[in-house]
C-alpha cells in the first residue's frame, strides 16, 4: 500500500510528461513538414519498468509483508499478555507497529484475530473485516465466515478478509 501510494502517481506523472513531451516533438516535427514519427525507446522502457515494479510490489503484497514485519514484535508482545482462553471479541483500541487494532479475539478453533480495519462493502449493510492472524483455521472468523480468506504472510502468521454475510 505504502508503495503504490508513491508509484502510481510517479507512473501516472510520468506518462504525461512523456506523453506532452512526445506531443511537442511532434508539433515541432509538423511546423517543419515533416510526418516522421519519433518513439523515445529510453522513456518507454523506464516507464514500463516502473509500471512492472509496482505491479509485482503490489502482487506479491511487499508492502504489507515489509509493514508487517516492522510491526510483528508488537503483535507477538500483545498475542502473549492477552488472555488466551478469552472467548469473543476484545476491544483493543491500540496501535501496534504501523498498524491501529480496534479488536482481538480468540478463534474456538485455534487463531488469534487482530483486526486492523473494518467498514462496509459497498453494496449491502454487510460489513468487511481486514487483519492478521496468527495460526489461523481454515472454517471462518470471529469477525464472519462469509468469503473468508487468508493469505500468507511469513512463519505462523497470515493476513485474513472476511464479511459478516451470512
Amino acid at each position: 500500500m505504502l508503495v503504490s501510494i508513491v508509484c502510481v502517481p510517479f507512473a501516472v506523472l510520468a506518462i504525461l510528461f512523456w506523453g506532452l513531451r512526445t506531443l511537442g516533438r511532434r508539433n515541432l516535427k509538423s511546423i517543419r513538414l515533416r510526418r516522421q514519427t519519433f518513439v523515445p525507446w529510453r522513456e518507454v522502457t523506464i516507464i514500463a519498468g516502473i509500471v512492472l515494479v509496482c505491479y509485482v510490489l503490489l502482487k506479491f503484497y511487499i508492502p504489507r509483508r515489509l509493514a508487517f514485519m516492522i510491526s510483528q514484535s508488537a503483535f507477538e508482545q500483545v498475542r502473549v499478555q492477552l488472555p488466551i482462553s478469552a472467548k469473543g471479541n476484545i476491544t483493543l483500541n491500540r496501535k501496534l507497529g504501523l498498524y491501529e487494532v480496534d479488536e482481538y479475539a480468540m478463534d474456538s478453533r485455534g487463531g488469534l484475530y487482530f483486526r486492523v480495519f473494518w467498514g462496509g462493502d459497498g453494496l449491502s449493510p454487510d460489513t468487511i473485516s481486514y487483519g492478521f492472524v496468527h495460526q489461523p483455521n481454515s472454517e471462518g472468523s470471529p469477525f464472519g465466515a462469509a468469503k473468508y480468506q487468508v493469505f500468507y504472510l511469513y512463519g505462523d502468521w497470515y493476513w485474513f478478509r472476511v464479511s459478516d454475510d451470512f
